[in-house]
Protein backbone atom coordinates (compact mmCIF):
# COMPACT_ATOMS: atom_id res chain seq x y z
CA UNK A 1 0.00 0.00 0.00
CA UNK A 2 1.56 3.30 -0.72
CA UNK A 3 2.54 5.73 2.04
CA UNK A 4 1.14 8.78 2.51
CA UNK A 5 3.89 10.69 0.92
CA UNK A 6 3.81 8.73 -2.21
CA UNK A 7 0.61 9.60 -2.40
CA UNK A 8 1.27 13.37 -2.05
CA UNK A 9 3.46 13.03 -5.03
CA UNK A 10 0.65 11.56 -7.71
CA UNK A 11 -1.95 14.08 -6.73
CA UNK A 12 0.35 16.75 -7.14
CA UNK A 13 2.30 15.04 -10.53
CA UNK A 14 -1.36 14.25 -11.51
CA UNK A 15 -2.42 18.22 -10.72
CA UNK A 16 0.33 19.26 -12.68
CA UNK A 17 -0.31 17.24 -16.00
CA UNK A 18 -4.24 18.31 -15.36
CA UNK A 19 -3.25 22.33 -15.43
CA UNK A 20 -0.82 21.72 -18.68
CA UNK A 21 -3.52 19.51 -20.85
CA UNK A 22 -6.21 22.16 -19.98
CA UNK A 23 -4.02 24.84 -21.21
CA UNK A 24 -3.42 22.77 -24.20
CA UNK A 25 -7.23 21.90 -24.56
CA UNK A 26 -8.05 25.95 -24.05
CA UNK A 27 -5.29 27.00 -27.13
CA UNK A 28 -7.13 24.30 -29.44
CA UNK A 29 -10.35 25.84 -28.69
CA UNK A 30 -9.35 28.72 -29.53
CA UNK A 31 -7.48 27.78 -32.77
CA UNK A 32 -10.57 25.60 -34.05
CA UNK A 33 -12.79 28.50 -33.66
CA UNK A 34 -10.11 30.37 -35.96
CA UNK A 35 -10.35 27.24 -38.33
CA UNK A 36 -14.06 27.47 -38.82
CA UNK A 37 -14.19 31.00 -39.50
CA UNK A 38 -11.57 30.38 -42.55
CA UNK A 39 -13.82 27.13 -43.69
CA UNK A 40 -16.68 29.77 -43.16
CA UNK A 41 -14.77 32.41 -45.70
CA UNK A 42 -13.66 29.82 -48.32
CA UNK A 43 -16.89 28.05 -48.99
CA UNK A 44 -18.44 30.66 -50.45
CA UNK A 45 -16.06 31.04 -53.05
CA UNK A 46 -15.57 27.56 -53.88
CA UNK A 47 -18.88 26.52 -53.82
CA UNK A 48 -19.69 29.38 -56.56
CA UNK A 49 -16.23 28.49 -58.25
CA UNK A 50 -17.79 24.60 -58.36
CA UNK A 51 -21.18 25.87 -59.65
CA UNK A 52 -19.84 27.70 -62.40
CA UNK A 53 -18.08 24.84 -63.63
CA UNK A 54 -21.36 23.04 -63.58
CA UNK A 55 -22.98 25.70 -65.58
CA UNK A 56 -19.63 25.43 -68.13
CA UNK A 57 -19.96 21.42 -67.93
CA UNK A 58 -23.45 22.05 -69.46
CA UNK A 59 -23.06 24.98 -71.79
CA UNK A 60 -19.23 23.58 -73.43
CA UNK A 61 -19.91 20.28 -75.03
CA UNK A 62 -16.83 18.85 -76.79
CA UNK A 63 -15.02 21.33 -75.54
CA UNK A 64 -13.07 18.74 -72.64
CA UNK A 65 -10.16 17.24 -74.98
CA UNK A 66 -8.69 20.73 -75.39
CA UNK A 67 -7.82 20.98 -71.88
CA UNK A 68 -5.25 18.26 -70.35
CA UNK A 69 -6.51 18.73 -66.81
CA UNK A 70 -9.93 17.07 -68.12
CA UNK A 71 -7.66 14.14 -69.67
CA UNK A 72 -9.17 10.95 -68.41
CA UNK A 73 -7.05 7.41 -69.20
CA UNK A 74 -9.02 4.67 -69.77
CA UNK A 75 -6.56 2.24 -68.24
CA UNK A 76 -4.39 4.62 -65.45
CA UNK A 77 -0.94 3.19 -64.17
CA UNK A 78 -0.13 5.90 -61.97
CA UNK A 79 -1.53 8.32 -59.52
CA UNK A 80 -0.27 10.62 -57.02
CA UNK A 81 -1.71 11.03 -53.62
CA UNK A 82 -1.34 13.81 -51.20
CA UNK A 83 -2.05 12.60 -47.52
CA UNK A 84 -2.52 14.97 -45.09
CA UNK A 85 -1.85 14.82 -41.07
CA UNK A 86 -0.63 16.82 -38.53
CA UNK A 87 2.86 17.88 -37.21
CA UNK A 88 1.83 17.17 -33.68
CA UNK A 89 0.40 14.26 -31.69
CA UNK A 90 -1.95 14.79 -28.89
CA UNK A 91 -5.10 15.01 -31.11
CA UNK A 92 -6.33 11.24 -30.53
CA UNK A 93 -7.19 9.46 -33.80
CA UNK A 94 -6.88 12.53 -36.50
CA UNK A 95 -4.30 10.99 -38.01
CA UNK A 96 -4.06 7.10 -37.45
CA UNK A 97 -7.85 7.37 -39.18
CA UNK A 98 -6.22 9.30 -42.36
CA UNK A 99 -3.11 7.48 -42.32
CA UNK A 100 -5.58 4.33 -42.19
CA UNK A 101 -7.32 5.20 -45.32
CA UNK A 102 -4.66 6.49 -47.06
CA UNK A 103 -2.62 2.98 -46.82
CA UNK A 104 -5.65 0.73 -47.79
CA UNK A 105 -6.26 3.16 -51.01
CA UNK A 106 -2.52 2.52 -52.00
CA UNK A 107 -2.93 -1.00 -51.55
CA UNK A 108 -5.97 -1.29 -53.51
CA UNK A 109 -4.89 0.94 -56.16
CA UNK A 110 -1.80 -1.50 -56.18
CA UNK A 111 -3.73 -4.61 -56.83
CA UNK A 112 -4.74 -3.07 -59.85
CA UNK A 113 -1.60 -2.84 -60.97
CA UNK A 114 -1.45 1.28 -60.48
CA UNK A 115 1.73 3.02 -58.72
CA UNK A 116 0.69 5.43 -56.00
CA UNK A 117 3.36 8.37 -55.94
CA UNK A 118 2.67 9.45 -52.06
CA UNK A 119 3.10 13.07 -51.06
CA UNK A 120 3.37 13.67 -47.71
CA UNK A 121 1.99 16.59 -45.53
CA UNK A 122 2.90 15.98 -42.13
CA UNK A 123 5.77 14.90 -39.76
CA UNK A 124 2.89 11.92 -37.96
CA UNK A 125 2.51 10.32 -41.57
CA UNK A 126 6.18 10.73 -42.64
CA UNK A 127 7.31 9.04 -39.60
CA UNK A 128 4.06 6.33 -39.81
CA UNK A 129 5.06 5.31 -43.81
CA UNK A 130 9.22 5.66 -42.21
CA UNK A 131 8.59 3.11 -40.04
CA UNK A 132 6.54 1.02 -42.32
CA UNK A 133 9.04 1.13 -44.67
CA UNK A 134 6.27 2.64 -47.52
CA UNK A 135 7.89 5.21 -50.26
CA UNK A 136 7.20 8.93 -49.91
CA UNK A 137 7.72 10.83 -52.97
CA UNK A 138 7.83 14.40 -51.21
CA UNK A 139 7.87 14.86 -47.33
CA UNK A 140 6.39 18.77 -46.22
CA UNK A 141 5.90 19.55 -42.92
CA UNK A 142 5.43 23.67 -43.44
CA UNK A 143 1.63 23.23 -43.02
CA UNK A 144 0.04 24.52 -39.66
CA UNK A 145 -3.40 25.46 -38.29
CA UNK A 146 -2.79 28.61 -41.04
CA UNK A 147 -2.26 27.28 -44.32
CA UNK A 148 -2.24 30.01 -46.95
CA UNK A 149 -3.72 29.37 -50.41
CA UNK A 150 -0.49 30.32 -51.77
CA UNK A 151 1.36 27.61 -49.90
CA UNK A 152 -1.31 25.01 -51.57
CA UNK A 153 -0.39 26.53 -55.00
CA UNK A 154 3.43 26.05 -54.83
CA UNK A 155 2.78 21.88 -53.62
CA UNK A 156 -0.14 21.50 -56.21
CA UNK A 157 1.63 23.18 -59.34
CA UNK A 158 4.09 20.84 -60.07
CA UNK A 159 1.95 17.84 -60.10
CA UNK A 160 -0.40 19.49 -62.01
CA UNK A 161 2.24 19.84 -64.70
CA UNK A 162 2.75 15.87 -64.10
CA UNK A 163 -0.76 15.22 -65.19
CA UNK A 164 -0.90 17.61 -67.91
CA UNK A 165 2.73 15.76 -69.31
CA UNK A 166 0.61 12.54 -68.88
CA UNK A 167 3.42 11.39 -66.31
CA UNK A 168 0.53 10.52 -63.53
CA UNK A 169 -3.17 9.56 -64.70
CA UNK A 170 -4.88 10.57 -61.54
CA UNK A 171 -4.11 13.38 -58.25
CA UNK A 172 -6.10 12.10 -55.16
CA UNK A 173 -6.07 13.63 -51.46
CA UNK A 174 -6.98 12.03 -48.53
CA UNK A 175 -7.91 14.80 -45.43
CA UNK A 176 -9.93 14.91 -42.26
CA UNK A 177 -13.38 16.53 -43.94
CA UNK A 178 -14.65 18.89 -41.78
CA UNK A 179 -18.88 18.38 -41.54
CA UNK A 180 -19.26 20.45 -38.54
CA UNK A 181 -18.03 21.40 -35.11
CA UNK A 182 -19.06 18.17 -33.74
CA UNK A 183 -18.37 15.81 -36.52
CA UNK A 184 -15.61 14.97 -38.66
CA UNK A 185 -14.19 12.26 -40.89
CA UNK A 186 -11.32 11.02 -43.15
CA UNK A 187 -12.22 11.00 -46.81
CA UNK A 188 -10.53 10.58 -49.91
CA UNK A 189 -11.78 12.90 -52.51
CA UNK A 190 -10.31 12.84 -56.44
CA UNK A 191 -8.76 15.77 -58.02
CA UNK A 192 -7.95 14.89 -61.22
CA UNK A 193 -8.86 14.69 -63.96
CA UNK A 194 -11.45 17.41 -63.27
CA UNK A 195 -14.94 16.53 -63.89
CA UNK A 196 -16.56 19.57 -64.90
CA UNK A 197 -20.50 17.84 -66.07
CA UNK A 198 -20.87 16.69 -62.19
CA UNK A 199 -24.42 17.34 -61.56
CA UNK A 200 -25.43 18.49 -65.15
CA UNK A 201 -28.75 16.75 -64.87
CA UNK A 202 -29.87 19.17 -61.80
CA UNK A 203 -28.43 22.40 -63.73
CA UNK A 204 -30.33 21.41 -67.01
CA UNK A 205 -33.16 20.55 -64.85
CA UNK A 206 -33.65 24.16 -63.41
CA UNK A 207 -32.79 25.58 -66.97
CA UNK A 208 -29.50 26.31 -66.63
CA UNK A 209 -26.74 24.33 -68.89
CA UNK A 210 -27.39 25.45 -72.43
CA UNK A 211 -28.84 28.88 -71.88
CA UNK A 212 -25.80 30.31 -71.17
CA UNK A 213 -24.01 32.80 -73.12
CA UNK A 214 -20.36 32.83 -72.17
CA UNK A 215 -18.20 35.67 -73.08
CA UNK A 216 -15.56 36.03 -73.87
CA UNK A 217 -15.43 32.07 -74.82
CA UNK A 218 -15.97 29.15 -73.17
CA UNK A 219 -12.60 27.86 -73.86
CA UNK A 220 -10.81 30.82 -72.63
CA UNK A 221 -13.63 30.62 -68.91
CA UNK A 222 -12.30 26.95 -68.81
CA UNK A 223 -8.96 27.53 -68.99
CA UNK A 224 -8.91 29.93 -66.34
CA UNK A 225 -11.47 28.56 -64.31
CA UNK A 226 -10.12 24.78 -64.18
CA UNK A 227 -6.70 25.48 -62.46
CA UNK A 228 -7.98 27.69 -60.01
CA UNK A 229 -11.05 25.18 -59.28
CA UNK A 230 -8.23 22.50 -59.17
CA UNK A 231 -6.48 24.35 -56.41
CA UNK A 232 -9.04 26.12 -54.30
CA UNK A 233 -10.16 22.53 -53.69
CA UNK A 234 -6.47 21.51 -52.32
CA UNK A 235 -6.36 24.70 -50.56
CA UNK A 236 -10.21 23.81 -48.78
CA UNK A 237 -8.57 20.45 -48.25
CA UNK A 238 -5.86 21.53 -46.29
CA UNK A 239 -8.18 24.16 -44.14
CA UNK A 240 -10.82 21.78 -43.04
CA UNK A 241 -8.07 19.61 -42.12
CA UNK A 242 -6.32 22.46 -39.73
CA UNK A 243 -9.82 22.54 -38.21
CA UNK A 244 -10.54 18.94 -38.00
CA UNK A 245 -7.24 18.35 -36.01
CA UNK A 246 -7.83 21.24 -33.49
CA UNK A 247 -11.00 20.16 -32.80
CA UNK A 248 -9.76 16.26 -32.22
CA UNK A 249 -6.76 17.87 -29.93
CA UNK A 250 -9.22 20.06 -28.14
CA UNK A 251 -11.24 16.79 -27.34
CA UNK A 252 -8.26 14.34 -26.95
CA UNK A 253 -7.23 16.74 -24.25
CA UNK A 254 -10.73 17.57 -22.74
CA UNK A 255 -11.20 13.78 -21.62
CA UNK A 256 -7.42 13.85 -20.61
CA UNK A 257 -8.01 16.87 -18.17
CA UNK A 258 -11.23 14.81 -16.96
CA UNK A 259 -9.19 12.37 -16.43
CA UNK A 260 -6.77 13.86 -14.20
CA UNK A 261 -9.58 15.49 -12.22
CA UNK A 262 -11.06 11.55 -11.61
CA UNK A 263 -7.69 10.20 -10.85
CA UNK A 264 -6.60 13.38 -8.57
CA UNK A 265 -9.95 12.80 -6.72
CA UNK A 266 -9.29 8.85 -6.62
CA UNK A 267 -6.08 9.77 -5.49
CA UNK A 268 -7.04 12.70 -2.84
CA UNK A 269 -9.47 10.01 -1.14
CA UNK A 270 -7.37 7.17 -0.51
CA UNK A 271 -4.90 9.80 0.38
CA UNK A 272 -7.29 10.81 3.31
CA UNK A 273 -7.91 7.66 4.35
CA UNK A 274 -4.40 6.20 4.72
CA UNK A 275 -3.54 9.43 6.52
CA UNK A 276 -6.78 8.62 8.65
CA UNK A 277 -5.48 5.02 9.47
CA UNK A 278 -2.24 6.80 10.55
CA UNK A 279 -3.75 9.01 12.85
CA UNK A 280 -5.41 6.37 14.50
CA UNK A 281 -2.82 4.29 14.83
CA UNK A 282 -0.96 7.23 16.39
CA UNK A 283 -3.62 7.54 18.96
CA UNK A 284 -4.08 3.87 19.79
CA UNK A 285 -0.34 3.85 20.57
CA UNK A 286 -0.72 6.70 22.70
CA UNK A 287 -3.87 5.13 24.64
CA UNK A 288 -1.88 1.59 24.52
CA UNK A 289 1.44 3.34 26.13
CA UNK A 290 -0.73 5.34 28.56
CA UNK A 291 -1.90 2.22 30.11
CA UNK A 292 1.07 0.37 30.20
CA UNK A 293 2.27 3.52 32.48
CA UNK A 294 -0.93 3.33 34.76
Amino acid sequence: MATSRELKNKIRSVNNTKKITRTMEMISTAKAVVCQRRIEATQPYGDKLAEILRDLGGSADGLSGSFPLLREVEHPSSEALFIVTANRGLCGGYNSNALKMAEQHIDAQAAKGISVAVYMLGKKGISRFKYLGRDTVESLTQFEDRPTFEEAEAVISPVMESFEKGEIDGLSVVFTHYINAARQKPVLRTLLPISVDEAVDDSSSKGGGGEFILEPSPELILGRLLPLSLKMQFFQALVEAAASEQIARRMAMKNATDNAEEMATKYTQLYNRTRQAAITQEILEVIGGAEVLN
